[in-house]
């Protein structure tokens, strides 16, 4: 991903939580963002499941920052493995907590990520949800 996309995400995170009222220090913190320690992964598309069917689809856009730039290039190569353990932690946090009726608690679901990311390598500072939603299917 370019720079000027990664600038791009960065700037789109802060207007967010500038746009939802979060906590001036949040806001403050995403402004600090170094854009060379932002890796965007692809779109994670989940089931939700309610009674053993399935009620939904949640779809996520999440960028994983590293602790350097330096870490941001080795975790890029760990692309897949980041990738399948936010697939899994995506899933469970669909089964137990997604509902195609109301809000996604994103910011749980960012502290749901970012152990399963870390399990993967210790680099990664936080998973930041760029986008999230949840529709009935």
């Amino acid at each position: 991903m370019s720079l000027s996309a990664l600038n791009a995400t960065a700037a789109l995170a802060v207007a967010l939580a500038a746009a939802a009222g979060l906590a001036p220090a949040a806001t403050q913190a995403a402004k600090q963002v170094d854009p060379a320690n932002l890796i965007t992964l692809e779109q994670i598309d989940t089931p939700i499941v309610d009674a053993g069917r399935i009620d939904g689809v949640m779809h996520v856009r999440v960028v994983v920052e590293a602790q350097s730039a330096s870490t941001a290039t080795e975790l890029t190569r760990r692309m897949p493995e980041l990738r399948a353990a936010s697939l899994a932690a995506s899933i469970e946090f669909a089964r137990l907590r997604a509902s195609p009726f109301a809000a996604l608690d994103v910011e749980r679901l960012s502290q749901t990520l970012t152990p399963a990311l870390k399990r993967v390598d210790p680099s990664v500072a936080r998973v930041l949800i760029v986008r999230a939603t949840a529709f009935r299917s």
